[in-house]
C-alpha cells in the first residue's frame, strides 16, 4: 500500500474497479459525503424501491436493470456516463466523493464491501439527485433525494 493510502480508500477503488468504472478523480469534501449518508441513514428515510433478495441473482439483475432506469430518468449518469460516488465501507466517512465514468459494463451489485451486497450513494456532477442503494435483512432497497428536499 502507498503511504498516505489508508485501507478504506484501498476498498473503496477495489469496489469502484470491481463495479466496471474508472475513477477520474475527487470532488468536494468528506463533510459533503457524510452529510450524504446522514440523509438516507435517517430514521424518516424511505426506500422509493424495495427488492426482495430471496431469488439470488434474479433478485441482483432486476435491482442492477431498476437502478439504471431510475438513475437515467432522474439524470445522475451524464451524458458521457459520468457521476459522483461514495461507496459504504470502512473509511467511508472520511472521504470526498469519487468522480467516476462508467465505460461498458457497470455492475452496481459490487458497489459494497463484498461484491453481491452493495452499499453506495450515486450522485449527478452538480449534486443535485443521489441515489442510494442499501442491503438490508432481505431486501435491497433504492433511496432518492433531491437537494432541495
Amino acid at each position: 500500500m502507498s503511504p498516505g493510502v489508508d485501507q478504506g480508500t484501498v476498498e473503496n477503488l477495489d469496489a469502484i474497479e470491481r463495479a466496471g468504472l474508472t475513477r477520474l478523480g475527487e470532488s468536494g469534501t468528506p463533510e459533503d459525503v457524510q452529510s450524504a449518508w446522514k440523509m438516507f441513514v435517517s430514521v424518516n428515510a424511505e426506500p422509493f424501491v424495495r427488492i426482495s433478495d430471496a431469488l439470488g441473482e434474479v433478485s441482483l439483475s432486476t435491482l442492477e436493470q431498476t437502478w439504471k432506469a431510475l438513475a437515467a430518468e432522474l439524470g445522475i449518469i451524464s451524458g458521457s456516463g459520468e457521476f459522483l460516488l461514495t461507496v459504504g465501507g470502512k473509511g467511508t466517512l472520511g472521504l470526498p466523493w469519487f468522480h467516476v465514468r462508467a465505460a461498458g459494463r457497470l455492475a452496481i451489485r459490487d458497489l459494497g464491501m463484498y461484491p453481491g451486497v452493495p452499499e453506495f450513494i450515486a450522485s449527478s456532477l452538480d449534486r443535485s439527485v443521489s441515489i442510494a442503494v442499501s442491503t438490508e435483512e432481505s431486501e435491497f432497497w433504492i433511496l432518492v433525494a433531491h437537494a432541495d428536499a
